[in-house]
């Protein structure tokens, strides 16, 4: 799945430090900044990824796309 935004982007420094629980230097005061850890934690669970890339490549202020790979599960 990839969701597209056409938010303030996040610069290459930062693009692994907004996994983290607590981090909020990208936003304003609102909120605990515990959505995209909660989000990888999930993600993580199922043996599955997420990360975030330029939505224009190399230009990260023109937004961000999120990039979730979650393995499919086969039953028998």
């Amino acid at each position: 799945m990839e969701f597209s935004d056409n938010g303030i982007g996040v610069p290459e420094d930062r693009k692994e430090i907004i996994f983290k629980r607590g981090n909020r230097e990208l936003k304003g005061s609102k909120g605990m900044g515990i959505g995209l850890s909660l989000v990888k934690k999930i993600i993580k669970g199922y043996n599955g990824k997420i990360w975030v890339e330029d939505k224009v490549k190399g230009d990260y202020s023109q937004g961000s796309n999120f990039i979730l790979l979650i393995p499919e599960i086969i039953q028998y």
